[in-house]
Order: C-alpha cells, then structure tokens, then sequence
C-alpha cells in the first residue's frame, strides 16, 4: 500500500492517496510511519496544514513514533503562512516527543525567522542546532549571511562565510559569494 500511495503523493493525486488509505483501513492494515508521512505530505501539499497535524496527532495517539519526516512538511506548511507562533509550538511538540531534528528541520525554521526579522530566534536556532551536532549545510550557511548582510553586520557575516568555508569545507553557492561581494563595495 506504500509503495501505491508513493506513487500517488509524486503525482500528486491527493483523492487516490486518501483512498488507498481509506482501503487499507477497511482491510485491517495498520499504518505505519511512512504511510502516516504520505498523508501528511499530501495535505501540507494542499496547503491543509489543521488535517496534517490531525494525522500527526492520530499517528501519535496510536502508538506510531513520527520521525522528522513527519514534522518537516508541516514546517514548510506552516513557513508559507509565516506563522511563527505556529512553528515554535510545533517544533516544541517535536522536542517534547524526543523526535529527531535535522538539518533541513533547522533551515526551514531559520528561514522562517529571517522572513520575519527575528534574528534573536536564528541565533538561538544556529546554537541549538550546533549543540545537537546537526551539521549546517550551505542553505544554513546562506540564511545566517543574508541575515547579517541586510543588518549591515560585515564581521558577522564574513565569520559565518568562513566558518562555512575553513571549518565545515563546504562550497559557498554563488548567490553567497555575491552577497559577501555586495558588503565589499
């Protein structure tokens, strides 16, 4: 049934993968993570973020744990709306049920709070996800730089690009070259 609904969440089909659902229920077939996770993806794609959470919550209230796969299409949900009250409750449900972040996790909510120039929330961010050992990638990298070019905090921004260079040895994207070349002019 997976495997169907996978076909269905690509296509993005979102009434057959309700009905594959629907038909694994009437055959007495217990869902799992990954069949919770492609109800989910569905509905954040519909942009129906209150019926995703309601599978997150009905998957936890059964006993399936959600993973961060889970959680990250309702992040990216709740991203296009900007609602960061929303965010902060639900990557508070994550922690409190012990799930696993990752990188992609923290880039979303990062984004997020740079949209909304909250730059106390990306430090905190950038140090919890530090603290975790989750490893930042060049998206983590871009939000942090960005955040501090548009403040005009040269220093900030050029510790972050060498961080992300000396430290980390990943490659900047050119977009992040052509910010930090923007500060030299």
């Amino acid at each position: 049934f997976n495997n169907l609904m996978r076909v269905h969440v690509k296509a993005g089909r979102t009434e057959k993968v309700l009905q594959v659902y629907n038909q694994m229920k009437r055959l007495s077939c217990v869902p799992d993570v990954i069949t919770y996770n492609f109800l989910i993806e569905t509905h954040c794609r519909d942009g129906n973020r209150e019926d995703a959470i309601k599978v997150l919550n009905s998957m936890v209230y059964k006993g399936c744990e959600p993973n961060v796969h889970s959680f990250n299409p309702i992040f990216r949900c709740i991203a296009k709306s900007g609602d960061v009250n929303a965010a902060q409750r639900l990557f508070a449900r994550m922690k409190e049920l012990k799930c696993q972040t990752n990188t992609v996790t923290y880039n979303i909510l990062m984004q997020m709070f740079a949209d909304s120039k909250s730059t106390d929330m990306i430090i905190k961010l950038k140090k919890e996800m530090d603290e975790s050992e989750v490893e930042p990638n060049v998206n983590t990298y871009k939000i942090l730089i960005s955040m501090y070019c548009k403040m005009g905090h040269w220093n900030n921004a050029y510790k972050y690009f060498r961080e992300m260079i000396e430290q980390k040895y990943l490659k900047p994207s050119q977009q992040v070259y052509q910010m930090v070349l923007e500060q030299l002019r």
